[in-house]
């Protein structure tokens, strides 16, 4: 599976981005503006991810047949699918814990950025260790983890010298395109294209099976309701996990043209720049948190 970002980095940028502050190179609305609306990106993927176990979950309850009253949890056969569907939850898991870090990044630049401290979390190595199961021991995403990991505990532990900003701007800018297009291939391959692709045919798969000619009109028009609010609920959380692909990609190219930007634009400049990105994410958030 795809890769995270780590929150390492994170707070390496969010020093960088501070040094960019005091060089007078970007405003701190405008970066403060950004990263907010990045950390309430990140904090809306959790259910999304969490929906990937439960997604799984569904798709086998409605492997049962109808009229058994039985749940796949209560069904001995069902156990190695169920394992299946519990290994989904780790990487799941690992999606979260790489959202996390992210976002805990993104605070920690917009603390910088408004109050010019800022103060990352003790648990970035921890959360470090889970990300592994959802972007793969050696990919580009899980690299970029470790790198901002070491990042953030050199940064805590011998300081940070402000005349690196230039190239570990650059640098970061490197990793978070590579977390974040870790985590947008989970959400499209994993979530979309394959758990709500298999949920969605077997829930219209089991009202076929359900129904029978002979129903009345009544029973068949109830029997297609029903159907339509399930696909309907279905369809509400592909069109969320769409937005939120959007958004971590709109988030991932807003930072990139910061980072090649920072040092030859001026501070409105660089807000210019930066305000098409925060506006498309604002845009998406309340779409991304629709269907959860």
């Amino acid at each position: 599976m795809p890769q995270p970002f780590t929150r390492s980095r994170i707070f390496l940028i969010c020093v960088s981005t501070a040094a960019l502050l005091l060089a007078g190179c970007v405003t701190a609305t405008a970066v403060s503006t950004f990263c907010a609306s990045a950390a309430t990106t990140l904090a809306s993927a959790k259910p999304i991810f969490s929906d990937m176990k439960a997604s799984c979950l569904r798709e086998l309850d409605a492997r049962e047949p109808i009229g058994s009253y039985k749940t796949s949890a209560n069904d001995p056969k069902m156990a190695p699918s169920i394992a299946n569907c519990n290994a989904i939850g780790t990487q799941a898991e690992g999606a979260t814990a790489a959202a996390a870090i992210l976002s805990d990044y993104f605070s920690a630049i917009n603390a910088l950025a408004s109050f010019g401290t800022a103060k990352a979390g003790s648990d970035a190595q921890t959360l470090a260790t889970k990300t592994t199961a959802a972007l793969g021991s050696g990919s580009p995403a899980q690299t970029a983890i470790g790198s901002m990991v070491g990042d953030l505990t050199s940064v805590f532990t011998s300081g940070y010298q402000l005349k690196k900003l230039e190239s570990d701007l650059t640098r970061v800018s490197g990793n978070i395109t590579a977390v974040s297009n870790g985590l947008v291939s989970i959400i499209q391959k994993n979530y979309i294209d394959q758990l709500l692709m298999d949920e969605e045919n077997k829930t219209a798969a089991r009202y076929k099976e359900f129904y029978k000619p002979s129903f009345s009109p009544e029973a068949q028009v109830m029997l297609e309701d029903r159907w339509k609010t399930d696909a309907a609920a279905i369809q509400a959380k592909r069109a969320s996990a769409l937005s939120l692909i959007s958004a971590l990609q709109a988030l991932s190219k807003g930072f990139a043209d910061m980072a090649a930007n920072a040092h030859k634009l001026k501070s409105k400049e660089l807000s210019g720049l930066l305000a098409p990105y925060v506006t498309q994410v604002q845009t998406l958030i309340p779409q991304i948190q629709k269907a959860f």
